[in-house]
């Protein structure tokens, strides 16, 4: 199911569904930490975290949907192609710093017994500085695959 630059109409279509369900999802559990005041405790604030987390990976995923056409006019979509390509990769880093973040504290506080409490300032402010135009790359942008 290629089309003719070899990539898949599957990354243009399912992909957008699949992040539009999560997108949902994210939102009904951010909802409920809010509605029940959950938010009060430091695991459910590292949880709300990651849930935001999720949730702006999906909305940029989402957006992939407006790059079903990418083959038929290339020069139209080729700067939001990049732009969601980066955009892409900045929120997988974020993804995946935010939980390399959670690992971190709840092994010091499960095998070391310290509360890192404290640190929680240092996870949001490094998750929200972090820049990856250094490390933008085009896997993580369907589109681009044709242009290697």
């Amino acid at each position: 199911m290629a089309n003719s630059s070899g990539t898949s109409i599957f990354n243009h279509a399912v992909f957008p569904v699949v992040n539009s369900v999560s997108i949902f999802v994210c939102v009904v559990a951010a909802i409920l930490v809010v509605r029940l005041k959950l938010y009060k405790t430091l695991v459910y604030r590292l949880a709300l975290y990651q849930v935001l987390s999720a949730l702006v990976m999906s909305s940029v995923g989402a957006m992939q949907g407006v790059l079903i056409n990418y083959d038929e006019s290339p020069t139209i979509y080729g700067r939001v192609c990049t732009a969601i390509g980066l955009l892409l990769t900045y929120t997988e880093w974020m993804k995946l710093l935010f939980t390399t973040w959670v690992t971190f504290h709840l092994f010091c506080f499960a095998v070391l017994h310290k509360n890192l409490k404290k640190l929680e300032v240092l996870y949001v402010v490094t998750l929200a500085t972090r820049t990856s135009v250094d490390s933008y790359c085009t896997s993580g942008n369907p589109c681009l695959w044709a242009e290697l």
